[in-house]
């Protein structure tokens, strides 16, 4: 191994393993202890998981009946109209089980879990098999675990603008500073075969609880939604955010979609750090890493990209089509140590905003290997909105169209190339989070609530 590399592929697995053992466990003492066999009989199922909930302490949710036969927890049709769901009232640990291959399984349910109160849960062991609109959803929570949990086949609810369906939701909303506070751990989850219109595997938006993300595997095996598919999605957030050792894979799908294993944004006190991921993009509209700012949130400060493993496949010639993407106002930023293979417009970029001309600033792209990666416009791209930005590695060509910037290595993309690029971009498609379907989603759950 290259002498470099392995220093490189060193200092970023010391800061991953720092990271991972500060999160430390923090699941709820249990103050009672109660067992729930299913009946696979809809309303009973739900009923009988809120009464056991509402004591709080711990409660196992059985693999199987009270026979002992295998059998999933009847939550209803995945309608507005008919599927259930249960509310967390009180402080709560909520186990599944699993027997052999077979998990302790939860089928439909309109959001099967739902956190209005602030309280502190734990979620483990669960296999959430097409639930309707997102498998757990908290608006409100003092901290919570949701870990080791699987998410199969979320069925999108019809909202103004299509169809929504996420597979783990945690909305601030009006109060993004005390909403949603504590420490949030997101581990160990497998989520997958998500196909609405607005599709995010996991989505965090004006979170200021410190927040974990590690382990997880989310997986589309089609990207289809022409509103927004994203795998990881944390927005607006308000403290720091750890987004390690992930594996996403956003597959082919609609040439109307615009896929991304992992968008952060915003907002000014919050700090990213998307460390050791493994990603997979294999769309002709494909991204790799997003950061961004200042369009829907404020600018991103200080935030980390290092390490990360991405394989893109793309054919974007505007906006998308890099390895790692810095969008709008994102200062003081490392993006460091990625491998990044395949093709597509760039391997790496710092790019002007979807709608927002503020201004990049002070950030560094240092050390990462794309050798093995092919590029259609130029391995490394700064835009008109680009100042004092440094690059150093290895590249063959380049693009410069900010001011104080400096490339150390290969050679210019020619003036012309450069103005055609330019013009493209003013009309580039939108890929970031949506606030008339997030708050339509909000009506949904209002709903499910007046039910």
């Amino acid at each position: 191994m290259n002498a470099r590399r392995q220093y490189w592929l060193q200092w970023v697995f010391a800061i991953a393993v720092s990271a991972l053992v500060s999160g430390g466990s923090s699941a709820v003492a249990a103050s009672s202890f109660t067992t729930v066999y299913p009946t696979g009989a809809f309303p009973l199922d739900v009923q009988n998981v809120q009464t056991a909930l509402d004591r709080g302490g711990t409660v196992l949710l059985k693999a199987t009946n009270s026979a002992g036969h295998p059998t999933a927890f009847n939550f209803g049709a995945p309608d507005p109209a008919i599927g259930g769901g249960v509310d967390l009232h009180v402080d709560v640990t909520i186990l599944g089980e699993r027997i052999g291959q077979r998990m302790t399984t939860i089928n439909g349910g309109y959001i099967p879990i739902l956190g209005l109160v602030p309280v502190r849960t734990h979620i483990e062991g669960i296999d959430f098999e097409t639930p309707l609109a997102a498998a757990i959803t908290l608006l409100t929570s003092t901290g919570t675990d949701i870990v080791g949990n699987r998410i199969n086949g979320v069925v999108g609810i019809e909202v103004v603008f299509g169809t929504d369906g996420d597979g783990i939701d945690l909305f601030g909303n009006d109060d993004p500073l005390n909403a949603i506070t504590g420490h949030v751990r997101i581990v160990g989850n497998v989520i997958e075969n998500l196909g609405a219109d607005f599709a995010n595997g996991m989505q965090l938006d004006g979170v200021a609880a410190e927040v974990e993300i590690t382990g997880n595997t989310v997986n589309f095996p089609q990207s289809n939604g022409p509103i927004q598919t994203i795998g990881i999605t944390a927005f607006r957030s308000h403290n720091l955010v750890s987004i390690i050792g992930n594996n996403v894979t956003m597959g082919p799908g609609s040439p109307n979609a615009f896929p991304a294993p992992i968008f952060v944004s915003g907002e000014l006190d919050a700090r990213y750090v998307v460390v050791g991921n493994n990603v997979v993009s294999n769309h002709p509209n494909a991204d790799g890493i997003i950061v961004t700012g200042g369009d829907f949130s404020e600018p991103t400060q200080g935030a980390l990209v290092a390490g990360n493993h991405i394989t893109i496949h793309s054919a974007a010639t505007e906006f998308g089509g890099a390895g790692v993407s810095v969008y709008g106002a994102v200062n003081n930023s490392l993006v460091s140590a990625n491998v990044i293979e395949g093709a597509s417009s760039f391997a790496l970029q710092v790019a002007e905003g979807f709608f927002s001309s503020s201004t990049a600033d002070s950030n560094r792209l240092v050390g990462n290997l794309i050798s093995q990666h092919t590029a259609s416009t130029a391995d490394v791209y700064f835009g008109t909105n680009t100042s004092n930005t440094l690059f150093i590695g290895s590249c063959k060509t380049h693009l410069d169209l900010g001011v104080s910037n400096d490339i150390f290595c290969g050679k210019a993309v020619s003036p012309l190339a450069a103005a055609t690029l330019s013009l493209a971009r003013s009309t580039g498609p939108l890929d970031a989070p949506r606030q008339d379907v997030h708050g339509a989603l909000l009506d949904a759950i209002r709903d499910r609530l007046a039910k």
